[in-house]
């Protein structure tokens, strides 16, 4: 059941490897410092990700799938804090936060950015429903893979710019953390020593994968709108198309 539940992850991250966000960052032909562009765009998004994470932790709980949940979300609970810093180091994350204060949060929660918004409410949504410590396991593993397909290029263009030390969020800071989650796994038949061994039913493959899939169908029209965001290159763009 776990090994089927793996080949749906995979095969998912395969297919968002294939957005135009994800080719965008890579896209050597690209100034490197344009292919930074889209980063406001992900300002929800980040900041509502550790409300993701406190939905799914449970301290009181004795079961040892649930410590590793509540584990891997104290780890990842500050890293907001990392990309409001590299923001106001980014050129174009500079010019965003310049932005009138009711003009960016009108631009935040405008209509053509709600897919952004949305990825943080189908989260929370899927955490509420699905709560018990598999399935948050399966939705932090979902969460995980749609941002290893953008962490690759991105962290090789932040290399390449040499900045890796620079920026935290987009840099060697948060790439060696992510490193450390991805030690924790085994092979593909165990994948990770978080589930205990558990073995799935046949419903709970199911809803797994619906979850997987809720997941990554939510991060590539986020990744849509971030694309959109990186080729519109101004502010002043972004506010005109939101006006």
């Amino acid at each position: 059941m776990m090994q089927a539940i793996i080949q749906t992850l995979e095969a998912r991250k395969k297919d968002l490897k294939q957005s135009a966000l994800v080719k965008m960052v890579g896209d050597e032909t690209l100034t490197m410092e344009s292919r930074l562009a889209f980063t406001p765009a992900m300002l929800f998004f980040v900041m509502g990700f550790k409300d993701i994470l406190n939905e799914m932790k449970d301290e009181g709980s004795t079961n040892p799938m649930q410590q590793s949940v509540n584990v891997h979300c104290e780890e990842d609970s500050f890293h907001w804090q990392w990309y409001l810093k590299d923001l106001e180091r980014i050129s174009f994350g500079k010019e965003f936060l310049a932005i009138a204060p009711a003009d960016l949060f009108t631009l935040v929660w405008s209509e053509p950015w709600e897919a952004t918004r949305e990825v943080v409410y189908k989260s929370i949504h899927l955490a509420k429903h699905f709560n018990t410590p598999f399935y948050k396991l399966i939705l932090i593993e979902a969460l995980e893979a749609t941002f290893d397909c953008f962490n690759e290029p991105m962290f090789s263009l932040v290399h390449a710019m040499g900045r890796q030390e620079e920026l935290e969020y987009f840099g060697q800071l948060h790439a060696h953390a992510e490193a450390d989650h991805a030690m924790e796994k085994t092979s593909e038949e165990q994948e990770s020593a978080s589930y205990n061994n558990y073995q799935p039913s046949e419903e709970e493959r199911k809803n797994a994968v619906m979850i997987i899939d809720a997941v990554f169908k939510a991060f590539n029209d986020a990744f849509n709108t971030w694309y959109q965001v990186g080729v519109s290159k101004t502010v002043k763009q972004l506010l005109t198309a939101n006006a």
